[in-house]
Protein backbone atom coordinates (compact mmCIF):
# COMPACT_ATOMS: atom_id res chain seq x y z
CA UNK A 1 0.00 0.00 0.00
CA UNK A 2 3.02 2.12 0.94
CA UNK A 3 4.56 1.60 -2.33
CA UNK A 4 0.75 2.48 -4.27
CA UNK A 5 1.00 5.99 -2.07
CA UNK A 6 4.25 6.70 -3.27
CA UNK A 7 3.70 6.05 -6.35
CA UNK A 8 0.45 8.00 -6.93
CA UNK A 9 2.35 11.14 -5.05
CA UNK A 10 5.09 11.34 -7.83
CA UNK A 11 2.94 10.92 -10.74
CA UNK A 12 0.60 13.76 -9.74
CA UNK A 13 3.54 15.68 -9.49
CA UNK A 14 4.49 14.83 -12.69
CA UNK A 15 0.90 15.73 -13.92
CA UNK A 16 0.66 18.48 -11.89
CA UNK A 17 4.37 19.84 -13.45
CA UNK A 18 2.84 19.46 -16.68
CA UNK A 19 -0.15 21.07 -16.47
CA UNK A 20 1.51 24.40 -15.40
CA UNK A 21 3.63 24.36 -18.05
CA UNK A 22 1.06 24.31 -20.75
CA UNK A 23 -2.06 26.11 -18.74
CA UNK A 24 0.76 28.72 -18.18
CA UNK A 25 1.86 29.29 -21.67
CA UNK A 26 -2.26 29.61 -22.76
CA UNK A 27 -3.09 31.77 -20.34
CA UNK A 28 -0.09 34.35 -20.64
CA UNK A 29 -0.19 33.97 -24.54
CA UNK A 30 3.06 34.24 -25.00
CA UNK A 31 6.85 32.02 -25.45
CA UNK A 32 8.42 30.60 -22.49
CA UNK A 33 11.59 29.47 -21.82
CA UNK A 34 12.78 26.26 -19.36
CA UNK A 35 15.71 24.95 -18.16
CA UNK A 36 16.32 21.77 -19.79
CA UNK A 37 16.88 20.16 -15.80
CA UNK A 38 13.07 21.14 -14.89
CA UNK A 39 12.04 19.20 -18.09
CA UNK A 40 14.49 16.29 -17.31
CA UNK A 41 13.16 15.98 -13.67
CA UNK A 42 8.97 15.48 -15.18
CA UNK A 43 10.29 12.97 -17.08
CA UNK A 44 12.16 11.19 -14.32
CA UNK A 45 9.03 11.58 -12.11
CA UNK A 46 6.50 9.82 -15.42
CA UNK A 47 9.14 6.95 -15.48
CA UNK A 48 9.74 6.46 -11.78
CA UNK A 49 6.76 4.32 -11.53
CA UNK A 50 8.18 1.40 -13.85
CA UNK A 51 11.77 1.55 -12.06
CA UNK A 52 9.62 0.82 -8.24
CA UNK A 53 7.19 -1.50 -10.11
CA UNK A 54 10.09 -3.68 -11.63
CA UNK A 55 11.93 -3.49 -7.61
CA UNK A 56 8.51 -4.69 -6.32
CA UNK A 57 8.35 -7.77 -9.19
CA UNK A 58 11.92 -8.70 -8.30
CA UNK A 59 11.47 -11.61 -6.25
CA UNK A 60 7.74 -12.65 -8.20
CA UNK A 61 8.72 -12.34 -11.86
CA UNK A 62 12.33 -11.36 -12.06
CA UNK A 63 12.09 -11.31 -15.88
CA UNK A 64 10.00 -8.52 -16.24
CA UNK A 65 11.31 -7.13 -13.35
CA UNK A 66 14.75 -6.93 -14.34
CA UNK A 67 13.45 -5.01 -18.16
CA UNK A 68 11.61 -1.90 -15.78
CA UNK A 69 14.74 -1.95 -13.53
CA UNK A 70 17.24 -1.84 -16.98
CA UNK A 71 14.56 0.44 -18.80
CA UNK A 72 14.75 3.03 -16.35
CA UNK A 73 18.49 4.58 -16.16
CA UNK A 74 18.64 3.51 -20.11
CA UNK A 75 15.66 6.05 -20.88
CA UNK A 76 17.06 8.50 -18.09
CA UNK A 77 20.36 9.06 -20.00
CA UNK A 78 18.30 9.32 -23.41
CA UNK A 79 16.49 12.13 -22.16
CA UNK A 80 19.49 13.76 -19.92
CA UNK A 81 21.11 14.30 -23.74
CA UNK A 82 17.58 15.58 -25.10
CA UNK A 83 16.97 17.64 -22.88
CA UNK A 84 19.93 19.48 -22.41
CA UNK A 85 20.37 23.57 -22.45
CA UNK A 86 17.53 25.71 -22.33
CA UNK A 87 13.81 24.34 -24.49
CA UNK A 88 11.82 27.60 -25.82
CA UNK A 89 7.87 26.65 -25.86
CA UNK A 90 4.97 28.70 -28.20
CA UNK A 91 8.26 30.00 -30.82
CA UNK A 92 8.22 29.58 -34.28
CA UNK A 93 10.95 29.65 -36.89
CA UNK A 94 10.77 33.02 -37.81
CA UNK A 95 9.84 33.80 -33.74
CA UNK A 96 13.06 32.46 -32.69
CA UNK A 97 15.13 33.96 -35.13
CA UNK A 98 13.37 37.71 -33.96
CA UNK A 99 14.24 36.55 -30.73
CA UNK A 100 17.71 35.64 -30.84
CA UNK A 101 18.63 38.55 -32.44
CA UNK A 102 16.77 40.36 -30.09
CA UNK A 103 18.78 38.96 -27.14
CA UNK A 104 22.22 39.47 -28.46
CA UNK A 105 21.43 42.81 -29.52
CA UNK A 106 21.00 42.99 -25.71
CA UNK A 107 23.62 41.58 -24.17
CA UNK A 108 26.13 43.79 -26.93
CA UNK A 109 27.31 41.18 -28.20
CA UNK A 110 27.46 40.76 -32.46
CA UNK A 111 27.16 37.35 -33.62
CA UNK A 112 26.59 35.23 -36.81
CA UNK A 113 24.05 32.34 -37.86
CA UNK A 114 25.27 29.07 -39.29
CA UNK A 115 23.25 25.76 -39.63
CA UNK A 116 22.16 24.98 -36.98
CA UNK A 117 24.26 27.17 -34.57
CA UNK A 118 24.57 30.61 -33.46
CA UNK A 119 28.62 32.03 -32.82
CA UNK A 120 29.11 35.10 -30.49
CA UNK A 121 32.20 37.81 -30.78
CA UNK A 122 33.72 36.45 -28.11
CA UNK A 123 34.13 33.32 -29.37
CA UNK A 124 30.55 31.39 -27.56
CA UNK A 125 28.99 28.57 -29.57
CA UNK A 126 25.07 27.54 -29.38
CA UNK A 127 23.63 25.12 -31.24
CA UNK A 128 20.12 26.00 -32.07
CA UNK A 129 17.48 23.16 -33.11
CA UNK A 130 14.25 24.63 -34.22
CA UNK A 131 11.20 22.67 -34.46
CA UNK A 132 8.98 24.97 -36.17
CA UNK A 133 5.83 22.82 -36.46
CA UNK A 134 5.67 22.07 -32.83
CA UNK A 135 6.85 25.37 -31.80
CA UNK A 136 9.94 24.16 -29.71
CA UNK A 137 13.45 25.60 -29.74
CA UNK A 138 16.18 23.92 -28.00
CA UNK A 139 19.52 25.95 -26.93
CA UNK A 140 22.73 23.99 -26.30
CA UNK A 141 26.12 26.11 -25.48
CA UNK A 142 28.89 24.14 -27.09
CA UNK A 143 32.03 25.32 -24.94
CA UNK A 144 33.29 27.18 -22.34
CA UNK A 145 32.44 30.80 -23.60
CA UNK A 146 29.08 29.88 -24.31
CA UNK A 147 28.07 28.23 -21.19
CA UNK A 148 29.37 31.52 -19.10
CA UNK A 149 27.38 33.64 -21.45
CA UNK A 150 24.05 31.18 -21.18
CA UNK A 151 22.37 32.88 -18.18
CA UNK A 152 22.32 36.22 -19.58
CA UNK A 153 21.42 34.76 -22.92
CA UNK A 154 18.18 33.04 -20.92
CA UNK A 155 17.27 36.14 -19.41
CA UNK A 156 17.17 38.28 -22.21
CA UNK A 157 15.01 35.71 -24.09
CA UNK A 158 12.98 35.78 -21.26
CA UNK A 159 12.41 39.67 -21.26
CA UNK A 160 11.98 39.33 -25.32
CA UNK A 161 8.83 37.35 -24.59
CA UNK A 162 7.56 38.89 -22.20
CA UNK A 163 7.63 42.13 -24.83
CA UNK A 164 7.43 40.27 -28.16
CA UNK A 165 2.93 41.10 -29.59
CA UNK A 166 4.17 38.39 -32.09
CA UNK A 167 2.41 35.30 -32.69
CA UNK A 168 3.09 31.91 -31.19
CA UNK A 169 2.56 28.21 -31.51
CA UNK A 170 0.18 27.00 -29.11
CA UNK A 171 0.40 23.36 -29.69
CA UNK A 172 2.95 22.44 -27.31
CA UNK A 173 1.29 23.81 -24.67
CA UNK A 174 -1.96 22.37 -25.52
CA UNK A 175 0.29 18.99 -26.04
CA UNK A 176 1.21 19.48 -21.83
CA UNK A 177 -1.77 20.98 -20.70
CA UNK A 178 -4.00 17.87 -21.98
CA UNK A 179 -1.26 15.28 -20.84
CA UNK A 180 -1.38 16.47 -17.38
CA UNK A 181 -4.87 16.74 -17.25
CA UNK A 182 -5.67 13.52 -18.60
CA UNK A 183 -3.11 12.26 -15.79
CA UNK A 184 -4.52 13.90 -12.90
CA UNK A 185 -7.91 13.15 -14.04
CA UNK A 186 -6.83 9.04 -13.93
CA UNK A 187 -5.06 9.68 -11.02
CA UNK A 188 -8.39 10.80 -9.40
CA UNK A 189 -10.35 7.99 -10.43
CA UNK A 190 -7.92 5.69 -9.61
CA UNK A 191 -7.86 6.67 -5.91
CA UNK A 192 -11.77 7.15 -6.07
CA UNK A 193 -11.69 3.61 -6.93
CA UNK A 194 -8.97 2.67 -4.08
CA UNK A 195 -10.75 4.33 -1.72
CA UNK A 196 -14.23 2.97 -2.58
CA UNK A 197 -12.84 -0.83 -2.14
CA UNK A 198 -13.86 -2.50 1.41
CA UNK A 199 -10.49 -2.69 3.44
CA UNK A 200 -9.03 -6.50 3.48
CA UNK A 201 -8.25 -6.09 7.04
CA UNK A 202 -12.09 -5.64 7.89
CA UNK A 203 -13.38 -8.95 9.25
CA UNK A 204 -16.42 -10.05 7.39
CA UNK A 205 -19.60 -10.77 9.01
CA UNK A 206 -20.16 -14.43 10.31
CA UNK A 207 -22.27 -16.88 8.22
CA UNK A 208 -23.25 -19.57 9.50
CA UNK A 209 -22.58 -23.34 8.66
CA UNK A 210 -24.27 -24.92 6.18
CA UNK A 211 -27.38 -26.73 8.55
CA UNK A 212 -27.38 -24.64 11.10
CA UNK A 213 -30.29 -21.86 11.66
CA UNK A 214 -29.58 -18.31 13.23
CA UNK A 215 -31.23 -17.20 16.54
CA UNK A 216 -33.36 -15.32 14.44
CA UNK A 217 -34.74 -17.96 12.31
CA UNK A 218 -35.36 -20.55 15.32
CA UNK A 219 -37.74 -17.65 16.76
CA UNK A 220 -39.73 -16.98 13.75
CA UNK A 221 -41.92 -19.54 13.98
CA UNK A 222 -42.39 -18.51 17.63
CA UNK A 223 -44.10 -15.23 16.88
CA UNK A 224 -45.50 -15.54 13.66
CA UNK A 225 -46.81 -19.16 13.60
Amino acid sequence: MLILVMVLMLLCLAGAGMLFVGLRGLLAGRATIYSGKWLFALIALCFLPQFINGLKLLTSVPSMAIINIVLYPFLLLVFWFATKGHICFGISEETANDALNGAFEKLGLKHEKALGSVRAEDGGIFQISIQDWVGTMQIKPKNREAKARMAGLVAALSDHFSASTAKIRYLPYWIYALCGGLLLASLLVLAGLLLGRPHKNMVPPEQPAQGQRTVRQNIAPFYFG
